[in-house]
């Protein structure tokens, strides 16, 4: 009888651990970080008024994408953490890029480089919250 008692109280505390584990509210939490229009970007980026969606696809693909390492579809360039498109200002579709705070300056100055090289691109303004801006001019 004592043998028996013992399984079934080792077996108890197995299940215990094991839905213990399995618990989603024993997980660590991370760290959750705003986004969105009121939330500072390091690059807001305009593009010019008439820009057609092809264009536009095309600049996110060719600037502001890197081919997948694992080959399946595309990913940030390197350094960049979101990139998120904004509502139009004063007739200009935008986008808003963020980067991790490990971002080189390097990953910052290459990203700059290729966005100022764009004909499509109209303004861009540097560390601001998309919500506060109006206006372009």
């Amino acid at each position: 009888m004592k043998k028996s008692r013992n399984i079934v109280v080792i077996l108890a505390a197995i299940c215990f651990g094991l839905l213990n584990l399995a618990c989603p509210f024993n997980k660590r939490e991370e760290k959750m970080e705003p986004v969105g229009p009121g939330v500072r970007a390091d690059f807001l980026i305009y593009f010019k008024t008439g820009a057609t969606d092809a264009e536009t696809n095309l600049f996110y693909k060719d600037v502001l994408s890197r081919p997948s390492p694992d080959g399946r579809g595309y990913s940030n360039p390197p350094g960049v953490k979101t990139v998120l498109r904004l509502s139009e200002v004063q007739g200009h579709e935008g986008v808003a890029v963020t980067f991790f705070p490990a971002a080189t300056r390097e990953q910052r100055e290459n990203l700059k480089r290729s966005v100022q090289s764009s004909s499509l691109v109209y303004k861009i303004i540097e560390n601001a919250v998309p919500a506060n801006v109006k206006r372009l001019d």
